[in-house]
């Protein structure tokens, strides 16, 4: 994980919220953070934080926070939320595009790292659930590739099922997602129970099937579905003196005038994989504002270092 860049989140927003419930701004999938574990929150020309009741507490270097009561932040503050640290940098930057969806992408990056450590495969799958073609599969290993359903010879996934057209339906996976379009087949094809419209993307939650004819297919997404058994498992108290080490590679970074702050790092969690590079980027800071507004920017970076540490949760939980 060394010498790899770290992603980054930047948020347009006076509050940021931190837990592993999917409603956070930064989703950590470490069971030892809580749903809702601590809020970064704007006041007056400074930052602050707050643990919201937590199970295993919030912790300011070696301080931990009493519940509900504030601390304000400087640039460089390392905070631990379970066994998970937070590097907080104070600094302007663009807004992430599509913040859900990044913040989700990478909670699932850590899960697949988490799973990848068991030996578990991470790969999404369609099924044959039911039809002709029963019991047959199609791995969607290649993020990007266009994968093909239908009759014909040339198809990623070859059916024989007489009302598929020799080129039906395509796949490709784009990030946490996978796209489905209808290709102009004569009978079409059902997701749950809307009709796919030809010519045009639509996303495939794995809780609807797909059907094409006499045939019904499944979508199985392993890192998904850890990540929502992970979500809903109860909190994991972290034993008094088992909690990691600060990370070592963190330094304290100087002081600078009130701006935006980030949430770096640390947090492992959010973290470190090739498909969260995407929207790691780093922009040149703007002229700096000598009071915070509503518009500042908290950046959340993951910091590498500590991914050993949530792994080591994350396997805990999904063993079980």
């Amino acid at each position: 994980m060394e010498g790899e860049s770290e992603p980054t989140l930047t948020f347009d927003g006076h509050r940021v919220v931190i837990g592993r419930g999917p409603s956070c701004d930064v989703r950590l999938p470490d069971p030892s953070v809580s749903q809702r574990h601590a809020l970064i929150r704007a006041q007056g020309g400074d930052y602050q934080v707050l643990d919201e009741g937590s199970t295993n507490g919030t912790w300011v270097g070696g301080v931990s926070l009493a519940p509900k009561a504030p601390r304000t932040l400087r640039s460089g503050d390392l905070l631990r939320v379970g066994r998970v640290w937070i590097e907080v940098r104070i600094d302007q930057a663009a807004p992430t595009p599509d913040i859900a969806m990044a913040t989700r992408d990478l909670a699932l990056a850590l899960v697949a790292r988490g799973l990848g450590a068991l030996g578990d495969d991470t790969t999404p799958k369609v099924l044959v659930v039911e039809g002709p073609d029963i019991g047959a599969r199609m791995d969607l290993a290649d993020e990007g590739r266009i994968y093909v359903v239908g009759r014909g010879e040339k198809c990623d996934l070859l059916l024989a099922d007489p009302d598929a057209s020799r080129e039906h339906v395509q796949l490709v996976r784009r990030g946490s997602t996978v796209l489905l379009r209808d290709l102009g087949s004569k009978n079409g094809a059902l997701l749950g129970e809307n009709r796919l419209a030809q010519g045009r993307d639509v996303p495939w939650k794995s809780q609807l099937e797909l059907r094409i004819g006499a045939t019904v297919m499944a979508l199985e997404e392993p890192v998904a579905e850890a990540l929502a058994e992970l979500e809903a498992a109860p909190d994991e108290a972290v034993p008094e003196g088992d909690a990691p080490p600060a990370p070592k590679s963190s330094e304290k970074l100087p002081d600078v005038p009130a701006s935006p702050p980030s949430v770096r790092g640390a947090a492992a969690p959010i973290a470190d994989v090739a498909a969260a590079r995407a929207s790691a980027t780093t922009v040149p800071a703007r002229k700096r504002r000598s009071r915070v507004t509503q518009s500042d920017i908290f950046t959340a970076v993951a910091a590498l270092v500590v991914i050993a540490l949530s792994i080591a949760g994350l396997v805990w939980v999904l063993k079980g």
